[in-house]
């Protein structure tokens, strides 16, 4: 396979933020990595994008306090096959903040991000405001 991607330092190729954007969108689930109570806390969410912000509904807790107290925050998507040892990733950092205005959130309610985890309502939507977004694939020589 050959790449007409740029290299980072490692050996793996520099996705474009374009790229990097598309993927964010087509993954369903992510995760989010906040710290919470002085703790480092990563968790799967299923989220969407709106522009360039990821968003996700949750219920009370952790995230949800990550979000009203407006820290930073990183979110994570990736992609792998391990037969053919291939990769991929990208990650946003940036600032969660929780969504009140109610028409964004009546706007937010027609995008179709629906929890899986559904015992408990997820009724707040958390926003995370991109300040990066990077991502990175494996890149093999060609035999």
């Amino acid at each position: 396979m050959t790449t007409s991607l740029p290299l980072d330092h490692s050996g793996l190729g520099v996705l474009p933020r374009e790229e990097c954007l598309r993927r964010l969108g087509s993954a369903r689930v992510g995760r989010v990595a906040f710290v919470s109570q002085g703790d480092p806390v990563i968790l799967p969410v299923n989220h969407g994008m709106d522009g360039e912000s990821v968003i996700f509904r949750t219920a009370s807790g952790s995230k949800l306090l990550a979000s009203d107290s407006e820290l930073p925050v990183a979110f994570e998507v990736d992609g792998y096959d391990v037969d053919r040892r291939a990769g991929w990733s990208v990650m946003v950092r940036g600032v969660a903040t929780t969504v009140e205005d109610q028409e964004e959130i009546k706007r937010l309610n027609l995008i179709g991000v629906w929890p899986w985890a559904d015992l408990v309502e997820r009724n707040h939507w958390v926003r995370i405001r991109t300040f990066s977004v990077t991502g990175r694939q494996t890149v093999h020589p060609v035999r």
